[in-house]
């Protein structure tokens, strides 16, 4: 029995050596292929993470799984085409980054407390001249005759000429006053913060709505995982080609016509597969012999933390896309109530203060309006603020400094959704392409045959290894 089994070991032996002969340009190129196919199909995957940023294909159907904070989340395939997985779940993507922003490395309340009120008071005071005179043409041009309005911007332009004549001060009074108004509002502002600023709303707005914010998105998690997707596309090319390898001595036992294309099906799997759980796992640093292993993006933290909070901090959470949260965003409404409040309650304090008696009868209706025509007037004039309020936020340091010290549990989430959401997806669009050109070099390399001898006859091997002349079935 021993001595049979090793013949037969024997025979095969020398057959698929015999076949490698036999068509040994076929045999070498099977390899080559394979690694071509583990990197181009995981060079697409990389792609058709992020690309096309609006979907492409024939617009008969692509489903949606909802909405948020008023952008769709799609899904990536429709019916005919395809959008990219970042652009298709941007919302989604986005709201759980800001979540972990939220909840590991930023406080609101905490970060408004950095801005000194008097500071924001002193650089809106030269402001007000300009915006009194704009509520006032507001309030002329909405109560004047059609016929009188055009009159409007003459009228306030000499009530500036009468109030530029007035004593010094008086003028340093009103100044004063200004102030004190402006800088009880912003503490007012900072008691409450998240009663009139929605930071899930800002970031999901920012990095979804829309084909930029889509972009936008792309672009940070392209520069924070840079690395890893370079690893993940050039990976292809070595992996395919160990596997190509065992791929070729299968085709040399096997003469299954389908060998070929299976394999590139395997190949197409395997090398995305392998490749994302590289990127990944293990989580925490693992020690096999002299080697610590760890997932290559969470070896990166130190270096992604900087990029990141750079990234987010200067396109995303900006002063400038603060204030037009809180002025027009979905808690828009809870500023201006805010803003009504407290100019109600300044009116009765400057009441008290100046004639020791509180305020009654006076009109609310009229503070409430000119507290809505101050909103309206506000975008116009806090630009003055975006230079400080960056500064003084100083957001990147403190976003970078605590994305540090996450737990590598935690810091995995920065970058692993973009692949966990259709990761199947990728892992089964590179068996596919892999089973295509596994059928295109099943027919480059096994279709002329395979000969044995110069006459170009295959012989089958009988069962003690020789070739014989009884017909022996293949699979």
């Amino acid at each position: 029995l021993g001595a049979g089994a090793a013949g037969r070991v024997r025979a095969h032996a020398a057959r698929a050596w015999a076949k490698f002969r036999g068509n040994w340009k076929g045999a070498l190129m099977i390899p080559l292929i394979a690694a071509f196919v583990g990197w181009f199909t995981n060079w697409l995957a990389v792609k058709m993470i992020f690309y096309p940023v609006e979907f492409w294909g024939v617009p008969i159907q692509q489903y949606s799984a909802g909405t948020i904070h008023g952008c769709q989340v799609m899904q990536p395939m429709g019916c005919v085409g395809w959008q990219g997985i970042v652009p298709a779940k941007a919302p989604q993507m986005a709201l759980r980054l800001v979540e972990m922003v939220t909840s590991s490395l930023v406080s609101v309340p905490q970060v408004f407390a950095k801005l000194s009120p008097e500071m924001i008071a002193s650089l809106l005071q030269p402001e007000m001249p300009s915006m009194a005179a704009d509520i006032g043409q507001d309030l002329l041009t909405s109560h004047l005759p059609q016929k009188l309005q055009s009159m409007s911007g003459g009228v306030v332009g000499h009530l500036g000429h009468r109030m530029a004549d007035l004593g010094g001060g008086v003028l340093s009074e009103l100044e004063v006053l200004q102030t004190d108004f402006l800088a009880g509002f912003t503490r007012e502002l900072q008691r409450q913060p998240e009663r009139v600023l929605d930071l899930n709303e800002l970031v999901v707005k920012a990095l979804a709505d829309g084909p930029a914010a889509k972009t936008r998105l792309t672009e940070l998690f392209q520069i924070c995982g840079r690395a890893e997707l370079g690893f993940l596309t050039n990976s292809g090319l070595w992996f395919g080609y160990l596997l190509g390898v065992l791929q070729m001595v299968l085709w040399m036992f096997w003469d299954n016509p389908w060998t070929l294309t299976v394999g590139g099906a395997v190949v197409g799997y395997l090398t995305n597969f392998m490749a994302l759980k590289c990127i990944f796992e293990p989580v925490e640093p693992m020690q096999v012999g002299p080697f610590t292993i760890q997932g290559l993006f969470l070896k990166r933290q130190q270096q992604v933390s900087g990029e990141f909070s750079d990234y987010l901090t200067r396109n995303v959470l900006t002063s400038e896309a603060l204030w037009n949260n809180m002025l027009f965003g979905s808690k828009s409404q809870e500023f201006l109530a805010v803003l009504q409040e407290y100019t109600r309650k300044f009116a009765e304090n400057l009441s008290m203060e100046r004639m020791g008696v509180l305020m009654e009868g006076y009109n609310v209706a009229n503070l409430d309006a000119l507290a809505s025509r101050m909103m309206r007037q506000l975008p116009q004039h806090v630009h003055v603020l975006h230079n400080y309020v960056d500064s003084t936020l100083g957001l990147t340091a403190e976003m970078r400094d605590k994305m540090k010290l996450l737990s590598t549990v935690e810091f995995e989430q920065v970058l692993h959704p973009i692949f966990q959401e259709d990761e199947l997806t990728l892992i089964v669009s590179g068996a596919i392409l892999g089973a295509i050109a596994g059928a295109v070099q099943q027919y480059l390399t096994v279709a002329g045959g395979v000969s044995n001898d110069d006459d170009g006859e295959h012989r089958p091997l009988s069962e003690d290894g020789n070739e014989g002349s009884s017909d022996i079935t293949t699979a």
